[in-house]
């Protein structure tokens, strides 16, 4: 052996020993990398949130609210938008999208996918970061349910989801999962899941979405505010070809789908996001969501007559039935949108009003406007504001009670001249029309005249005959009026109390339903995220009053409308019935002219409305009505919108005439039959209940022969008048003359 070849082996000996030293460190530094690793690993899953599998079923969801037709008009919810689908109801084409554009090897691993792993992590040592994304469906569904801050990029997240998706993937099929991740996947504008987020950018449900619509929201997890389309169109647009591209290479989608896809242009729903009830309570967001104002009152109702939390409505996936017609409210929300429909403002100020309409025989709320300019959480003045009716509640505590205790029928004979009221403690009330100024006093007139010509001396004297507790009774009592202790007045008559449009159109419908009240209501039922109907509301159908009563009602207040003050509300070929209303001025304007309050109330067979108008304040005392009355702007108001209400119904010229009522010809200016002298043109037929029509023959006629011709002639025996005051001009020429002008005493004639 040569010199040479020994120092050769002994070369390849040293470095066999280096290569062996160089794999004993190698393995070393291997096992310890794995020991830190699983200590690590170890540490981290010992830190692992708590975490319950079982609340994927029992995910927060938006509330919705549907029409009376069953069509959703609203989503409630607080800052989370999800609305929760079946596997059933998410069509293929959305999970085949998503898989493929989020995690094309979902069917195939185990919760985690090493290939990405691999590939992130090695981007990771090159950037020198932990941002790489590695996330398959199942990671990030852990992330998104149960990792508290689902948007930190560390280590320790990352291990974290990994481990609870590897028990997600042992614990559910595929599809469960799946169905969990487009539940509860994040897309943006507040919106979490793929049925959120269909109803935000298009309006629809994601069973109606097309191929692009679904590939665009298939784009969105990967940057959602970055691809927002209502803030990025451009990059959103982009993202969206990418993700049909993806489509039409996985055959989800043909060719000639996705040619015909990426040239569709953008049809995005408008997005309005509005706080109710101050930040973080309740949120309505959406897109096309409709009627604010109802709405508003039923998440009342929820609140405040069915003790929902707040929590229970926005986050509790109830479906909620309500009563609105959206025919009925779209007409109503137009009428109220129109300025021509409302007087000129004195200023930026602007002349407000409201509006409620019922269908009395179910009690159903059709419709409700709060105000104009109406949005999701304003001051809602069709049941929140408490105004004075003014005229308009003269039927309800004043005319229906009268009939109704009996000895009082429409052609009822009062004296409409100047009266003062002894009210005790030094204190009296005088009230006057409000034409007496110009000497307009009316004299002895009848119920029905003084229904139509909305006479207040005829009402007060009224009320004070039957009892300022009797009106008031029926008014609280039987038709529902939230009528206080200090309404216990006799210009209660004058309507002095403070209602909303809910109230009085819940009590007119009570006439428009025959003497029947039901229970006013807005809500249907309400059904849990679970299909259990946890609310259906408690209506009550109670008779207050005989059907004569509502009968007669109705025939004077279609009177108001065919020839009285709501002449503006008068529908041809329809039974309509209706009262006007306005309010005085206080005493602290002065003699200036106008009024605070319009109203008007009126109904038909098969509906009940009222319209308010006003302002909302008067600071500086120039914000008030000026010649507007109730039977202008608000009458007309009314019949623009019950004329669509009553487009698909049967007409009815007349109201159902019930048993029990008589007709017959009246002396109207005593109430009486007429006498033999009673001039023809104060005649007229009347009707009454059985019982109420009088029997008595008029004796207010007296007739006396004249000088030097003896001429006969018949004058009113009316000697308690105050002599000092006019007469009024239809009675004028019946005044009595002085006794030095007659022949002897005046004798009443013979019938």
């Amino acid at each position: 052996m040569t010199k040479m070849s020994r120092k050769n082996r002994g070369h390849q000996r040293s470095k066999s020993k280096k290569l062996r030293v160089f794999l004993y460190s190698l393995l070393t530094v291997l096992l310890l990398a794995f020991a830190a690793g699983g200590i690590f690993v170890l540490k981290v899953a010992l830190q692992l949130p708590q975490w319950d599998p079982s609340s994927l079923n029992d995910m927060k969801q938006s509330s919705i609210i549907y029409d009376k037709n069953g069509n959703e008009i609203a989503q409630l919810h607080s800052t989370v938008n999800r609305l929760s689908l079946s596997s059933s109801q998410i069509p293929d084409i959305v999970k085949k999208t998503f898989v493929a554009v989020e995690d094309k090897r979902f069917y195939q691993e185990i919760g985690i996918d090493p290939i990405r792993i691999v590939s992130s992590g090695i981007q990771d040592l090159i950037t020198g970061s932990a941002k790489q994304g590695a996330s398959t469906i199942t990671q990030q569904l852990a992330r998104n349910a149960f990792i508290e801050d689902p948007t930190s990029k560390t280590l320790t997240r990352k291990v974290q989801e990994v481990i609870i998706a590897i028990q997600l993937e042992r614990r559910y099929t595929k599809d469960e999962i799946l169905t969990f991740y487009l539940n509860k996947i994040p897309l943006g504008e507040s919106s979490y899941g793929i049925e959120a987020a269909a109803k935000t950018y298009f309006g629809k449900d994601v069973s109606k979405l097309d191929p692009a619509e679904v590939a665009l929201l298939a784009g969105l997890p990967q940057a959602s505010s970055g691809y927002d389309p209502y803030f990025h169109p451009n990059a959103a647009k982009t993202r969206r070809n990418i993700v049909l591209g993806v489509m039409r290479d996985a055959g989800i989608i043909t060719a000639a789908q996705y040619n015909q896809s990426i040239n569709e242009s953008f049809t995005y729903v408008d997005t309005m996001i509005k706080t109710y009830g101050g930040p973080q309570k309740a949120v309505y967001a959406t897109a096309n969501y409709k009627y604010p104002s109802f709405v508003d009152y039923v998440v009342n109702e929820l609140e405040n007559k069915y003790n929902l939390t707040e929590d229970q409505i926005n986050n509790g996936g109830l479906k909620i039935y309500t009563t609105v017609d959206p025919k009925i409210q779209t007409a109503a929300e137009d009428a109220f949108n129109d300025p021509a429909n409302f007087p000129q403002s004195v200023d930026k100020s602007l002349v407000q009003g409201a509006m409620t309409i019922v269908e009395p025989s179910t009690g159903s709320i059709v419709a409700m406007v709060g105000g104009r300019n109406y949005q999701y959480g304003n001051f809602d003045r069709s049941w929140q504001a408490k105004r004075q009716p003014g005229s308009t509640i003269k039927p309800l505590a004043v005319y229906g009670p009268a009939l109704e205790k009996g000895g009082y029928y429409p052609g009822t004979v009062l004296d409409d001249m100047p009266v003062t009221f002894d009210l005790g403690y030094g204190q009296s009330y005088s009230p006057v029309d409000d034409d007496t100024s110009t000497n307009g006093w009316k004299g002895l007139i009848t119920m029905r005249y003084a229904l139509e010509d909305s006479v207040n001396v005829y009402a007060v004297k009224l009320l004070s005959l039957i009892g300022v507790n009797t009106g008031w009774e029926f008014a609280k009592n039987n038709l529902g009026l939230p009528l206080t202790n200090q309404d216990k007045v006799l210009s209660l008559a004058l309507g002095t109390c403070h209602v909303s449009t809910l109230d009085m159109a819940s009590a007119y419908g009570v006439y428009a339903n025959n003497g029947v009240r039901v229970t006013s209501h807005a809500i249907e039922k309400v059904i849990d995220s679970s299909g259990d109907t946890i609310i259906t509301p408690s209506i009550t159908r109670v008779r207050v009053m005989k059907e004569t009563t509502a009968y007669l009602i109705s025939d004077m207040l279609h009177s108001v409308v065919t020839g009285g003050t709501g002449y503006a509300a008068n529908m041809d070929h329809w039974a309509v019935a209706g009262k006007t209303g306005t309010t005085s001025l206080p005493a602290s304007y002065g003699n200036k002219n106008g009024n605070p309050d319009a109203w008007f109330a009126g109904y038909t067979p098969y509906y009940a409305g009222v319209v308010w108008m006003g302002y909302d304040s008067d600071p500086d005392g120039q914000h008030y009505l000026q010649q507007v009355y109730g039977g202008s702007y608000p009458a007309r108001i009314w019949k623009k919108v019950m004329t669509v209400a009553l487009q698909d119904k049967t007409v009815q010229t007349e109201f159902k005439r019930p048993a029990g009522i008589v007709s017959g010809s009246i002396d109207t200016k005593s109430g009486l039959l007429p006498s033999s002298l009673t001039p023809p043109q104060f005649i007229q037929t009347e009707i009454a209940a059985q019982g109420n029509f009088p029997t008595q023959v008029s004796n207010i006629w007296v007739q006396e022969y004249i000088k030097p011709n003896n001429v006969p002639r018949v004058f009113l025996n009316v000697p308690d008048r105050n002599p000092s005051i006019p007469w009024p001009s239809n009675e004028a020429p019946y005044r009595m003359p002085s006794n030095a002008s007659l022949p002897g005493k005046l004798q009443q004639a013979p019938d």
